[in-house]
């Protein structure tokens, strides 16, 4: 049984135009088509959160929010049967509560709860079911932020998933809207349920699929073939690598 995130088609916003994000001076051209920013995934706060490993305490710039929105995907993302219930108490101290945190709870809340029943559901390396690698798609797109109010920002990210040999790669777009209070914390989430108004501020619901074929356990390298078709009839426009991207 596979956990799988649920994408729908974003349109424009048409009527309103959203904060502009601070410009980034530190960019330097990419070899695959992107500028590389000077952002660094697993950096950009001050502390630790409950779990030992997702880094808290922001300063609240817009380069913060690109940070934080890193650090934050594999806490909305992942799936760890063994690792569960620290995993949401983690997220629950990390969001502003809505609807969207239910929707996102709700993948690790039921196939945990099939466990507890006694069935058994296939795992990879000790419970993972999924198991995101930011790193390994490396980049984001800053839709719009104001300073120490509220930003929206798309992650593209690598995963790996169940299948029945080996984890499934794939990649994938996790979009999140963050609200300053005394630090950054999501405040809604691209779920593909009741969260019209988020998407409607985006360009396109960002890359994301399959790789297709027989499952390695890995996630290939992102490369310019890769590229070409997970923004295929999508906009490169306003993606940046991170600095420490998996290349």
């Amino acid at each position: 049984m596979a956990v799988a995130v649920v994408l729908i088609n974003f349109r424009p916003n048409e009527q309103t135009a959203p904060p502009q994000p601070e410009p980034d001076s530190g960019m330097v051209a990419g070899r695959l088509g992107f500028p590389v920013s000077k952002l660094n995934i697993g950096e950009g706060g001050t502390k630790i959160a409950a779990d030992g490993k997702t880094p808290i305490g922001y300063s609240g710039t817009c380069d913060s929010a690109a940070q934080a929105a890193a650090n934050y995907t594999p806490v909305l993302a992942d799936v760890n049967l063994k690792t569960w219930d620290t995993q949401k108490a983690t997220l629950n101290s990390l969001a502003v509560p809505g609807p969207w945190l239910d929707t996102v709870l709700l993948p690790g809340d039921s196939v945990t709860n099939v466990v507890a029943q006694g069935t058994e559901l296939k795992t990879f390396a000790g419970g993972w079911m999924e198991q995101t690698n930011v790193k390994a798609g490396g980049m984001h797109r800053m839709v719009s932020c104001e300073p120490k109010k509220t930003a929206v920002v798309q992650v593209f990210f690598g995963a790996l998933g169940t299948s029945d040999t080996l984890p499934q790669g794939y990649f994938g777009t996790r979009t999140m809207e963050l609200t300053w209070k005394d630090d950054w914390k999501i405040s809604n989430v691209v779920t593909g349920v009741n969260d019209a108004d988020l998407v409607s501020r985006l360009k396109d619901k960002g890359p994301s699929g399959g790789l297709g074929g027989t499952p390695s356990g890995n996630i290939p390298p992102l490369d310019e073939s890769i590229v070409a078709r997970y923004f295929k009839d999508l906009s490169k426009e306003g993606w940046a690598e991170y600095a420490n991207a998996t290349r």
